[in-house]
């Protein structure tokens, strides 16, 4: 069963921090992406068809905050 919207929420409030948290460690960009891709996999399951837009943005949006780039534009020149 799909989560709410408020749950999936606090799920990408506690990525958002968890991420925070590896950065300010200056933990590995491959240990990094290994967590980020554990917990978004996880909640992008638990989201319904109406919430996946947004999870994703969200996504995207603390991506950026934190100041992390993907892979693939790490590996472009």
């Amino acid at each position: 069963m799909a989560r709410t919207r408020a749950e999936l929420d606090s799920m990408l409030d506690e990525l958002d921090r968890d991420l925070q948290m590896l950065v300010m460690d200056e933990t590995s960009s491959e240990d990094l992406w290994q967590v980020f891709a554990g917990q978004a996999d996880a909640i992008e399951a638990s989201a319904g068809a109406d919430d996946i837009a947004h999870v994703r943005s969200r996504m995207n949006d603390i991506l950026a905050t934190q100041g992390i780039s993907a892979p693939d534009a790490e590996t472009e020149s």
